[in-house]
């Protein structure tokens, strides 16, 4: 696992070195206009092609998180999550082990952090234009399962490692009230790691799947709504079309304001 260890240990030194520098960047905001609290739910899947093989396979992942936004000066607005995470990788072969594996085991379960922002660019008519990015980091719990079958006893132990940035333009619709739809397009950037260690009697090996970047872009449509003054929910649904089919992300998000 020396590899992944190697691989979070940047990320997260990358992770820091974002949240100082967004640090810097918040102290020379005058104000926080508004804080909102509350529970971030997502189901995303992408269709990748690992490094070295020949077939794709997808990747699911459902995260749920608590949430915190920032209303900031101009109408800028920070959003930080943090919770568990389910990702699945069922149908990944591993074919560099002493005894060849498809992952079929039941999703890892792991860690998700994230940051996101959405700052205005212009206003026209009944629409206001704005850029929106997101910083995603997710590591999975070292899951063990047996090797059955076989004459000696034997195990194989698997985690894994997501990041994602997203970035687009968002045009939202200011005229219905108490409910802001919008309409995105992102470029949705993906690196991500799977390591398996195995042993069967004697026999060991590793092996780790690397993605060391999948682009695809899409488009989703979602809309913020006022329940009350204080009561938010936030929806969202997309598409990622690729190649021979299409993926899909949704989100929902109950915010409290205070």
């Amino acid at each position: 696992m020396r590899d992944r260890d190697r691989r979070i240990r940047g990320w997260l030194l990358a992770g820091a070195a974002l949240a100082l520098g967004a640090g810097r960047a918040a102290a020379a905001i005058p104000r926080i206009d508004t804080i909102a609290a509350g529970l971030r739910f997502e189901n995303l899947t992408r269709t990748v092609l690992w490094k070295g093989d020949q077939e794709t396979s997808r990747i699911r992942a459902s995260l749920i998180a608590a949430r915190a936004e920032f209303g900031l000066a101009k109408d800028i607005v920070v959003g930080l999550d943090a919770g568990l995470v389910l990702t699945d990788f069922t149908g990944l072969v591993f074919t560099g082990l002493p005894v060849s594996l498809q992952y079929g085991a039941a999703p890892l379960t792991g860690f998700a952090f994230g940051a996101d922002v959405v700052a205005p660019l212009a206003e026209f008519s009944d629409f206001r234009l704005s850029g929106a990015g997101r910083f995603a980091f997710t590591f999975g719990m070292t899951r063990t399962w047996p090797l059955e079958g076989f004459a000696v006893e034997g195990d194989a132990r698997g985690d894994s490692s997501l990041l994602e940035i997203a970035a687009g333009p968002r045009l939202a619709y200011l005229v219905v009230d108490r409910i802001v739809p919008y309409i995105e397009v992102w470029a949705r950037w993906l690196r991500a790691g799977f390591a398996i260690d195995e042993s069967l009697g004697d026999l060991a090996g590793d092996e780790t799947k690397r993605l060391r970047g999948d682009l695809q872009f899409g488009a989703g449509l979602g809309a913020d709504a006022e329940v009350t003054d204080r009561l938010h929910i936030q929806g969202k649904a997309g598409i990622l079309p690729y190649a021979g089919g299409v993926d899909s992300l949704m989100s929902l998000g109950i915010l409290y304001k205070f």
